[in-house]
């Protein structure tokens, strides 16, 4: 029998963390220059995608402070370039909030504050209640405190643009059959996946921009019984992982070992290589590509170049790569390498939310988590939102 111990590690170890490998920016190319000697540039056009019953445009800005002093960000604000209405603010502790600091230190005291030569990424997730209302261009307003030498005008830039995509995101069957699948680290501005920026041949890359660890919970409401530190007593392990549509095998890995969940020693040591673990990358057409990632070892039912069919078992839920414990993880990119590409938004067919986790600690505090009565609210062609607990059906 595992000590208790062993068993608050694994349950602390059930948070899979995002694949973040490095993170870092590289140098931005000119976008648009102001007195400032800031340079702010949108590297992806958003494509709105409808996630708990509003449309997500889920884009960064890159900010560089090319001059030789400190900024303080005051305001962002996001506008509809035609109309001028406001769609978002930034400020105070929202402001700080969508802020990431790449290789700045850990504890700058105000991530608002940016040093001589350092950069920021501006995390944004516009929303609104239809897709026909969303704007076809957003317009950004960039507000800074006073500089000495400068006058107020200059210390804000205005009419930064990005075109919003009229297209619509690729719809896909379930990546895996059943309910009790919880949606870790899924659609929200602050998840692991959302802020995993990923420096790969001189660039940096969010692949995992809509990714989702499916991470499965039995009708006891708890993740695993038993011994944690075997895979197979986890609810998840093993579960067929299926084809989301028709499509080819374009790249594949196999052979890596599985890792003890109880364990904060991984089987392989983790690189650009071996961070996705055994996985298959399915190309969906029109340049997007599925990423199935921690397979179990030698569960692989594919070759690349085979023709698979929406819902054929490609593998099985595995704990290979860096992951924590037995789980899935999903996402759509714009290339076929697991990390150098943009993530792609997607949404499911159709499934059922069974409930919501109010964080993943309710996994690991072992009292479990509990269905709650009603029925469950059937969603179609939507993304399901951090901590939902789907249900697939057809199990």
């Amino acid at each position: 029998m595992p000590t208790k111990a062993g068993r608050e590690s694994a349950r602390r170890r059930l948070l899979p963390a995002a694949i973040s490998l490095l993170l870092a920016l590289s140098p931005a190319s000119a976008a648009m220059p102001s007195n400032l000697g800031v340079d702010v540039e949108i590297p992806t056009s958003p494509v709105p995608v409808k996630a708990d019953g509003a449309f997500h445009a889920v884009y960064e800005l890159h900010l560089t402070n090319f001059s030789n002093h400190e900024l303080h960000l005051r305001e962002i604000d996001v506008s509809d370039a035609t109309g001028g209405i406001v769609l978002a603010k930034y400020e105070g502790q929202d402001l700080i909030d969508t802020l990431g600091r790449f290789g700045a230190q850990s504890d700058l005291p105000d991530r608002r504050v940016i040093g001589a030569g350092l950069s920021a990424i501006v995390f944004l997730d516009v929303t609104a209640i239809s897709h026909e209302r969303m704007p076809s261009v957003f317009s950004h307003r960039l507000v800074f405190e006073s500089v000495p030498g400068l006058t107020p005008s200059d210390t804000t830039i205005d009419g930064i643009r990005v075109a919003v995509s009229s297209q619509w995101p690729v719809v896909l069957a379930p990546p895996l059959g059943g309910g009790g699948w919880v949606a870790s680290h899924a659609l929200s501005n602050t998840s692991e996946h959302r802020r995993s920026v990923v420096f790969v041949n001189g660039r940096p890359w969010i692949a995992q921009r809509f990714a989702i660890d499916w991470i499965r919970i039995a009708p006891d409401g708890q993740p695993f019984q038993g011994d944690p530190a075997k895979n197979a007593n986890w609810a998840a392990y093993g579960a067929p992982v299926l084809a989301v549509a028709d499509g080819r095998i374009v790249d594949l890995r196999d052979g890596i070992p599985e890792n003890d969940p109880t364990s904060d020693t991984k089987a392989v040591p983790i690189n650009l290589e071996t961070a996705t673990g055994n996985h298959i990358v399915l190309d969906l057409g029109g340049g997007q590509f599925a990423l199935y990632a921690h397979l179990k070892t030698a569960s692989l039912r594919v070759r690349i170049g085979d023709r698979v069919t929406r819902g054929q078992v490609l593998a099985l839920v595995g704990n290979s790569g860096n992951a924590d414990a037995p789980h899935l993880h999903f996402h759509v990119m714009s290339a076929a390498s697991p990390l150098a590409a943009e993530g792609l938004p997607y949404v499911f067919r159709k499934f059922a939310v069974e409930g919501k986790l109010p964080s993943l600690a309710v996994l690991t505090d072992g009292k479990g988590w509990q269905r709650p009565s009603g029925p469950a609210d059937i969603r179609a062609n939507e993304l399901p939102t951090e901590n939902e607990v789907i249900d697939f059906g057809g199990d």
